[in-house]
């Protein structure tokens, strides 16, 4: 009889174990469900404090249009036509047009300055292109002002664009800029 009773009890403790177990994990599920309700109302921004768990396509860690995916390490020396990045306008004086300017290649720079150029800054580099008549007017190329800017500036300014002019750094290589640069002292010398 004695092992019968304690075999109850036995069986009535394992009962009462079960029982807090599932009203535990009942709780602790009532809980779970409570908070996923809560945290998923009102304004997500997909962030909690600094854990990021969800983006959208707009807001996203891409890099942007004419955006090198990565800048080259300092010091480091341009390969296959990679060329090194210029800080700003006032560095670009200083680099010196590697293009000469000789018969063989002013038809090649004639060609791109036409296509590129020419709808804003016209064919003469007055400012007078059909587009410049819709927008604002760029300068006139041929000043004396202009005359006296060192190569590398516009060599930069069509890199990198200025003001309202876009950069055409996907659009012209490194040599082909140097070309229009090339073109455009002829017009100046006209």
């Amino acid at each position: 009889m004695r092992d019968y009773c304690s075999f109850k009890a036995l069986a009535a403790r394992r009962r009462k174990r079960r029982k807090v177990l599932l009203r535990s994990l009942y709780l602790f599920a009532a809980i779970m469900y409570t908070a996923l309700t809560i945290s998923g109302c009102g304004n997500d921004n997909g962030q909690i404090g600094d854990f990021r768990y969800r983006s959208d396509m707009a807001d996203q860690p891409s890099f942007h249009k004419h955006e090198d995916p990565l800048p080259p390490v300092k010091g480091t020396v341009p390969v296959a036509g990679k060329e090194l990045a210029i800080s700003d306008s006032l560095a670009a004086t200083r680099v010196a047009n590697p293009v000469e300017r000789t018969p063989a290649n002013a038809d090649s720079s004639k060609f791109l300055y036409e296509t590129y150029c020419t709808p804003c800054h016209g064919l003469s580099a007055k400012g007078d292109g059909l587009v410049a008549a819709k927008f604002q007017r760029p300068p006139d190329l041929t000043t004396q002002k202009y005359r006296t800017t060192p190569d590398g500036y516009f060599y930069y300014v069509i890199r990198n664009g200025r003001l309202i002019m876009p950069s055409y750094y996907e659009s012209i290589k490194s040599r082909e800029r140097w070309l229009i640069v090339n073109h455009l002292r002829t017009l100046q010398d006209k």
